[in-house]
């Protein structure tokens, strides 16, 4: 009897024990799972804030070379266009720190301090399209001495044949030498060479009738370009009528030592 008590007993405690053994299995089953879990929402949450910051750093990485694109493209372009704009201005020239611009007129244009005074002066020719012409520095000379005479007087002489070209070659001359731009203020008149009807009141002057106190400035047609001087008398030769405006502008460049001699 007490044999089969004991045996019970052991049976008891084994059971008791084999219960306990099965609940810490499964306990231990239960927070695995459980820790597993967690584990892995954490790494999801790591990935999840990762995404976005890559999504952020390929965005501004995009935006920042087609901003790069964009900056070169107008560089390039800038430059082709102010290429393009210099090698096609030929309306503007400087020479000798002048800068001359040509107008819808077609007058070249440039401005001279004179005396405090800024004048705009204009010619038919830039100084760079008149520097073949010869022009004899004693003629330029004879000019600035003869100003300071007070009683000179200066005569442009043409031929009453000629055309309105030659005309217009005097008219610069009269501009620069006369009191129109306060430089020399010489007295200047218009005369011809030749006596004809229909020009009674003009005073017929040629090289003859040079003096102290008469400088003539004759004006013909020849075979040359050319400017010299012979006493108080200088010749201005153009080789034609459209020649003696050109003619005209390099003298006139002279005397405003804009082209010096």
């Amino acid at each position: 009897m007490d044999d089969l008590q004991e045996h019970k007993k052991e049976d008891e405690q084994h059971n008791i024990h084999h219960e306990h053994s099965v609940h810490n299995i499964h306990h231990e089953h239960s927070e695995h799972p459980a820790h597993h879990t967690n584990h892995d929402t954490k790494d999801n949450k790591e990935d999840a804030s990762i995404e976005p910051k890559n999504a952020k750093d390929d965005s501004k990485s995009i935006i920042f070379i087609i901003l790069a694109v964009c900056i070169i493209i107008l560089i390039i372009g800038a430059i082709l266009f102010i290429s393009k704009h210099l090698s096609n201005n030929n309306n503007v020239v400087e020479y000798n720190n002048y800068v001359f611009q040509k107008f819808e007129t077609n007058k070249w244009i440039t401005q001279q301090q004179i005396r405090g005074q800024l004048y705009n002066i204009p010619f038919y020719n830039n100084p760079t399209q008149v520097l073949d012409v010869p022009i004899d520095q004693t003629s330029i000379d004879a000019i600035r001495n003869f100003s300071f005479n007070p009683n000179g007087v200066v005569y442009l002489t043409v031929s009453p044949y000629t055309t309105s070209k030659i005309v217009l070659a005097g008219i610069e001359y009269a501009r620069i030498l006369g009191n129109v731009y306060n430089i020399y203020n010489m007295t200047v008149k218009s005369a011809i060479d030749t006596p004809v009807a229909g020009f009674a009141d003009a005073p017929v002057i040629t090289c003859a009738n040079q003096s102290s106190d008469v400088l003539v400035i004759h004006q013909i047609v020849t075979n040359k370009n050319l400017v010299s001087i012979n006493g108080n008398c200088i010749l201005v030769e153009s080789e034609s009528l459209n020649e003696s405006v050109r003619v005209a502008d390099a003298f006139a460049f002279r005397l405003l030592n804009i082209i010096p001699g």
